[in-house]
């Protein structure tokens, strides 16, 4: 048997089995990698979401509470016991999510067409966190038999990296029903537990002795002779000169902070503030830089993106000095060359998924954008944030009170020990892993295993597949509900007169669906017989069904298109067009199924690799967009995939949508001007709080409106004299100062307030 990759064997098990996955390894080992390349080839609709807005932006996804609508704080998935001290505490529950899961059209629709969920940086999600997501896939996709409602889930992280954080309260709540707070011991997982596969070749480090040590800090296994090597880089007092560029990792937000406070007021050269760009919708908690980036000449600063050119001349990591600074520029010399970049802006995308109303596939939508220059000050940065980074050296600096994982994750993040200063000594008992953790890495297959799992799975897979696919059952039953829908009600006599067409529909439908049964019949004989020449057979007759049965489903959709034609003609219909474009959206995704199933098992069969191009090649899309077009030139808007209301748009209302569009931050001025409150205008946007109050920072920087107008004198009184004495335009160390009084965006508008004052 030939030796695989385990990327490979991790991207087979994604795109061939029905099977979930951990897909972990050691820092630099390429897991954000292989989540890119695998986003670009597989065949399956998949969405990406993580547990943090930072870690959503970074992995080009979504919050794994915005995509699932679920609160924050614990979930139970049953009522705790009644003697328990839990009376006090706030817990969510099944029946309490379902209760205010008020889900839009569109988001239920991703969540029902989705195969495959990606989740990133998994070593942060809980146990319970994941059961939620169980359970409101299962209640949206009326699937309750299956986890995740029949999802595929591939997990991506490093377990010896960063802990899920859990209060001592919530644990006595979540300790009832679980074994430990990580996703692994998710109540979903245990009867159908992800395959686990390990990435090894390490691309970051090349050093045998510091690979060894970091395995055996991964493992639990250090030894003595470990922890006297890193005695070796124990300097208590090290203090480097600023040629050395030394970034110094810690623990605490506030101390890294600190240190580049003070070593950045160290240079004599005056400030420039660089303000980030934020478009649309755009929350402050993930902001994946400074919101106002203040630089001087001689600044130790990293690069937080790789280099968007190609060219390679810097990565996400790479220290380097400010060189150069005016109003719109910064020059920097890279740390080991004397090559100086003129940097450009960076835009990162704030996402969300939708369903292509043409093609019916899974796409991102963008709803905000963020620019700024890729870049922080370096002298310090917290462990935390240090994750996925590569340093050349590192003073590391985390003394006794840190995570389990924490010592691994900041050596980690370097290319060798040469590079490594120890502040703080570590002892063999201060670096053990988490017990769960080593109890669970203990599950891991060996290759062979996982080959030979492989093509069970894969099979089992592929014949699930064509029986899905053939299955016009759901199908049958979603029209038997749409025709058992028309009543007599005065309000609905618009779609009253169509009652017979439905009912034909109806009748038509059920007599294709009884030959689609005979052929799942077929299916489950003919696979039985594996050799090639039934295997061969078995494609001959796919083949014969989806040129029997593709061509009538076309006619169904035909029929539904010349319908919506004819109700077109009535007024007030908006409601009745949309449940029947929703319909045909059925009819065309059960199209879809059996073109792709076919090409699927051809492909199979013939040993060949089947992508996303491959199924994008499957379907001409030209025909059915022109009749989309026709469909949607109609008077309002048409679209199944919005949130339903029980009113139609009127004429004001279509005018507006097809008015020019203008910038969303004059909209959220104007309802200022008009007197509006910043949770008014959030409210009336639909919007968050975060989001209007840095449209209105825009234009108190521009000196269009008052700061004390929208925070109030004393609020502003109170950042301002934070600014001056503190020395910094950083929120985290303002908002610190201030206390939880004081939102982050209320300290943009006192900035904004500053700026203008033009200190």
């Amino acid at each position: 048997m030939s030796e695989q990759n385990p990327a490979e064997l991790a991207a087979k098990f994604v795109n061939y089995t029905s099977k979930h996955i951990f897909l972990t390894g050691k820092a630099g080992t390429g897991k954000t990698t292989f989540l890119r390349n695998l986003i670009e080839l597989t065949h399956k609709k998949a969405v990406i979401a993580a547990p943090t807005g930072i870690a959503a932006i970074n992995a080009a996804g979504v919050t794994i509470h915005s995509l699932f609508q679920l609160p924050f704080g614990t979930y139970l998935p049953k009522a705790p016991a009644a003697e328990g001290d839990h009376y006090n505490q706030q817990y969510n529950t099944p029946k309490s999510i379902v209760r205010h899961l008020n889900m839009t059209a569109s988001k239920r629709k991703v969540l029902t067409d989705m195969e495959l969920l990606i989740i990133d940086e998994v070593s942060m999600l809980r146990a319970d966190l994941l059961d939620a997501i169980d359970m409101v896939l299962r209640y949206i996709r009326r699937n309750n038999a299956a986890s995740f409602g029949g999802v595929q889930v591939l997990f991506i992280g490093d377990l010896h990296q960063l802990p899920p954080v859990v209060k001592s309260t919530e644990w006595s709540l979540l300790g009832q029903f679980y074994n430990s707070a990580y996703f692994f011991d998710a109540l979903a997982l245990q009867n159908n537990p992800p395959i686990y596969i390990e990435l090894e070749k390490i691309y970051r480090q090349a050093d045998e002795v510091f690979i060894n040590l970091l395995n055996n800090l991964r493992n639990n296994q250090v030894t003595a002779q470990d922890v006297a090597l890193l005695d070796k880089y124990y300097k208590a007092d090290f203090k480097p000169s600023i040629d050395d560029k030394y970034i110094t990792l810690t623990t605490h937000n506030n101390k890294a902070d600190a240190l580049n406070k003070q070593s950045l007021e160290e240079l004599k050269a005056p400030s420039f503030l660089y303000v980030a760009k934020i478009e649309d919708d755009f929350s402050e908690y993930a902001y994946p830089a400074e919101h106002i980036l203040e630089l001087k000449v001689g600044a130790q600063v990293m690069f937080i993106k790789n280099d968007p050119t190609g060219e390679q001349r810097f990565f996400n990591g790479k220290i380097a000095v400010v060189t150069s600074l005016r109003t719109d520029t910064i020059e920097v010399e890279t740390e080991g060359t004397r090559e100086k970049i003129v940097l450009e802006k960076y835009t990162w995308k704030n996402i969300k998924y939708t369903t292509d109303k043409v093609t019916g596939e899974i796409e991102e939508e963008l709803v905000g954008t963020f620019t700024q220059y890729p870049l922080k000050l370096a002298w310090a940065i917290t462990v935390h944030k240090s994750q996925g980074l590569t340093f050349d050296r590192a003073i590391i600096d985390i003394g006794s009170a840190f995570a389990p994982g924490q010592i691994y994750v900041a050596l980690s993040r370097l290319r060798s020990l040469d590079g490594l200063i120890l502040t703080s000594q570590i002892s063999g008992s201060g670096i053990r892993q988490d017990q769960n953790v080593s109890f669970f890495s203990k599950t891991k297959e060996s290759q062979e295993n996982l080959v030979t799992q492989i093509r069970t799975e894969s099979d089992v897979f592929l014949r699930s597949y064509l029986l899905q696919c053939f299955d016009l059952a759901p199908l049958d039953n979603y029209v038997y509900e749409h025709v058992h829908s028309y009543t007599k009600d005065i309000n609905k006599s618009a779609k009253q007169k169509h009652v017979k067409w439905a009912g034909q529909l109806l009748k038509d439908l059920t007599e294709v669906k009884a030959n689609a049964s005979k052929f799942l019949a077929q299916i489950q004989r003919m696979y039985e017989v594996k050799t090639e020449k039934g295997m061969a057979a078995l494609l001959e007759r796919t083949i014969a069904a989806e040129n029997y049965f593709n061509p009538l489903l076309v006619g169904f959709s035909k029929r539904i298109f010349e319908r919506m034609e004819l109700v077109k003609l009535d007024k007030q219909v908006t409601a009745y067009l949309t449940e029947l474009l929703e319909m045909e959206a059925l009819f065309y995704d059960q199209f879809k199924k059996i073109r792709k199933a076919t090409a699927l098992l051809n492909a199979t069969i013939n040993g060949a690799e089947f992508t996303k191009k491959d199924v994008n090649a499957l379907l001409s899309q030209a025909e059915r967009a022109a009749v989309m077009e026709k469909v949607f030139a109609v008077p309002g808007k048409l679209d199944f995939t919005a949130k339903k209301t029980k009113s139609t748009k009127t004429k004001t209302a279509v005018k507006k949508e097809k008015a020019p569009k203008v910038d969303t931050k004059e909209v959220s001025l104007e309802l200022h001007k008009e007197g509006k409150t910043i949770a008014e205008i959030a409210r009336d946007r639909k919007m968050v709080v975060g989001t209007i109050e840095g449209h209105l920072a825009h234009y108190v920087a521009k000196q269009e409106i008052a700061a004390k107008d929208i925070i109030g004198s004393k609020k502003l009184d109170k950042i301002l004299k934070t600014i001056r004495e503190l020395k910094t335009m950083q929120m985290n160390p303002i908002r610190e100062h201030l206390g939880r009084d004081y939102s982050f965006g209320e300290i943009k508008i006192g900035l904004a307030a500053y700026l203008a004052e033009g200190e």
